[in-house]
């Protein structure tokens, strides 16, 4: 074989360097799309099950219980109203919670004058927390340190992961329409209501059951961090110094009645 000459090296300089940075970003990509799990039956996540000590104030909300289709103006209303980490905003958010022998029911809303809403219902890997968003996370089995968090932005696009702290964490993708959310805008902003069937629960906590007098923990936030006021609300206070909504010691009791 001859000699190579300048450019003819300088051109396979630039495409084993162009073949590299391909094959970088596709790993990258390969890597994010493994950690959402699609799922329809049972699935099992393996996480360190310790629960965490509970850190600084701690909220209750009784969560009524009803029998079939939710009376909104029955359930009580907590205040979403702990704004941390940035200067105070003119938003405000709050939800109740009930449940019946199959399912707990959620309806959140916010008083949001600039709402954001890029993220279709269809997108199933949406970062929903960009837009306008609602969340509730549950740890539905005392002594078990994995909680479930539910991130609906106001298309109904849904975020849903499970793990014990934000970097051990599964999303959850789902196909079928289990959570049956509804959402609406108001006249001051919007609010979503959905379900969260029991029979879900149990695919992740085989150990779930619903008691009166049982002790959940849980809490409930309002966030947005692409809209044009970019805020942090909570429910139970978080004890920490930077944002983040991922500390199960700081969540709230949730008294099942």
């Amino acid at each position: 074989m001859g000699r190579l000459k300048n450019g003819t090296v300088v051109v396979l300089a630039a495409f084993f360097l162009a073949a590299c940075l391909v094959g970088c970003a596709q790993t990258e990509k390969d890597e994010a799309e493994s950690a959402a799990v699609q799922f329809e039956g049972n699935a099992t996540v393996q996480t360190d099950k310790s629960a965490p000590t509970t850190s600084g104030s701690v909220r209750s909300y009784h969560v009524a219980r009803v029998d079939g289709e939710p009376d909104w103006s029955a359930v009580p209303v907590l205040d979403i109203d702990n704004q941390q980490w940035l200067d105070p905003v003119d938003i405000a958010a709050y939800a109740q919670l009930c449940y019946d022998d199959e399912a707990f029911y959620v309806r959140m809303w916010a008083q949001e004058a600039d709402i954001r809403a890029e993220y279709p219902s269809d997108d199933l890997l949406a970062n929903t927390y960009e837009d306008s968003c609602l969340e509730f996370f549950l740890a539905p089995v005392p002594g078990d340190a994995r909680y479930l968090n539910f991130e609906f932005n106001p298309n109904c696009a849904v975020g849903v992961q499970i793990g014990t702290e934000k970097a051990n964490r599964t999303r959850l993708v789902r196909t079928d329409d289990v959570y049956e959310p509804f959402s609406m805008r108001t006249d001051d902003g919007w609010e979503i209501t959905y379900k969260i069937p029991f029979d879900f629960i149990r695919q992740f906590y085989p150990d779930f059951t619903v008691e009166s007098g049982a002790v959940l923990r849980g809490n409930f936030y309002k966030c947005g961090n692409l809209t044009a006021h970019k805020h942090y609300l909570s429910w139970n206070p978080i004890d920490s110094d930077t944002p983040n909504f991922h500390m199960p010691a700081c969540f709230g009791e949730l008294v099942l009645e």
